[in-house]
């Protein structure tokens, strides 16, 4: 009798132990679901490969579609052609959808001059938008140019793309100097 009483208790230990476990697995499904429907929209500044141009982006590094996004610029800023941020496409029309990893570039200056007249400007922007179940998102961002401003850079730049431009622009100022040598003679 003994060895029934033993045997039903660790049979009702186990019982409890793979339903604690069980409800434990099922959370954690819920949550990969959730994740997996969920967008992620972010707002950063960036330079461009020879670091001679500061460019906005906004990209989606969540795993799901966000759709209805809005953006809201607090702190303004002139772009490169004369444009404010605030009348770019995507902050005056928004996007319906933005697919995940899905990117949007905008050039706002060249760094020469941002230094000299606006080295501590900032963006300030509120990013609006909803996943496929309609539940809202709400992000703002301050982006400060002189974080971005006073990074180092290698020269020639890491990637092959820069590496290609940079050496062309190599080829083009040998070929000047030649054309330039041969017209003396």
């Amino acid at each position: 009798m003994d060895v029934e009483l033993i045997l039903a208790i660790v049979l009702a230990v186990c019982t409890v132990a793979y339903t604690l476990i069980n409800f434990c697995m099922l959370k954690e499904s819920q949550l990969t679901r959730k994740q997996k429907i969920t967008p992620h929209i972010i707002a950063y500044i960036t330079a461009t490969e020879d670091h001679t141009f500061l460019s906005l982006k906004f990209k989606n590094i969540g795993e799901g579609i966000a759709k209805n996004i809005k953006i809201k610029v607090y702190n303004d800023y002139h772009t490169i052609n004369g444009k404010l941020v605030s009348e770019l496409s995507i902050v005056k029309n928004g996007l319906n959808y933005f697919p995940p990893q899905h990117e949007l570039q905008y050039f706002l200056n060249d760094t020469e001059s941002l230094q000299k007249n606006n080295p501590n400007g900032v963006i300030t922007l509120r990013i609006a938008y909803e996943n496929i179940n309609n539940v809202k998102f709400e992000d703002i961002y301050q982006l400060l140019f002189n974080q971005i401003l006073g990074q180092n850079y290698s020269i020639p730049p890491e990637s092959y793309i820069g590496k290609i431009s940079y050496y062309l622009k190599q080829i083009n100022n040998t070929l000047k100097q030649s054309t330039n040598t041969l017209k003396r003679y």
